[in-house]
């Protein structure tokens, strides 16, 4: 990796903890590059501006998750273990990165939408579940199910887990987590989610 490009790198990783903490409006640019090790002009002269680096950021983990879910249901198998494998991806990485839905918070809360950068990243991710599923209904592996509402199932779910997992044990829902809590609730998603594509589930 050369200079220029690490010095980006840097940028769009302490930018992305940063505006997970505090939002578009509550992080400055002189702190970013601070934190980056970078000069005062590095985000202009690799973004242009800080709301340039904040598509960045999105663009950045969208496109790593969205990478990630099209492996995962590109795999050999059948549907359902690919609709798992998918499963298991989100939950992998939110638990490598915390901070992703605390950004899409911070956003949904400023304006009320996903960032537009995110969104042509979004649909890959349901797109990716609508093939798996599409491929398993041409194959009888799976009944006929919205393919939509399966995405929003699976990953909303891991959505809320990544938020609000790490406060259960301090609210005394669950122990004190060495990840077997999360490990259930990842379970628990795949056969929720296994159940309800199930061909048998059109049975009467």
């Amino acid at each position: 990796m050369n200079h220029q490009t690490d010095t980006r790198t840097r940028l769009i990783t302490e930018a992305r903890n940063l505006f997970a903490k505090n939002g578009f409006s509550g992080v400055g640019v002189r702190e970013i590059t601070r934190a980056a090790h970078a000069n005062l002009g590095a985000v202009t002269y690799h973004f242009g501006s800080k709301r340039a680096l904040y598509d960045a950021v999105f663009v950045s983990m969208g496109d790593d998750i969205a990478t990630r879910l099209e492996t995962a249901a590109a795999a050999p198998g059948s549907a359902v273990s690919r609709l798992k494998a998918i499963v298991h991806t989100l939950f992998s990485f939110f638990r490598e990165a915390p901070e992703a839905p605390l950004l899409i918070l911070h956003e949904v809360a400023a304006t009320g939408a996903p960032p537009p950068a995110l969104v042509p990243l979004i649909r890959r991710n349901l797109q990716a579940v609508e093939r798996v599923l599409r491929e398993g209904r041409a194959h009888n592996e799976v009944r006929e199910v919205d393919p939509m509402m399966v995405a929003f199932s699976m990953i909303s779910q891991a959505v809320w887990f990544a938020l609000v997992g790490r406060f259960l044990p301090a609210i005394g829902v669950v122990p004190t987590d060495d990840g077997s809590f999360a490990a259930r609730v990842e379970a628990h998603v795949v056969e929720t989610i296994r159940r309800s594509v199930h061909p048998e589930a059109d049975t009467p």
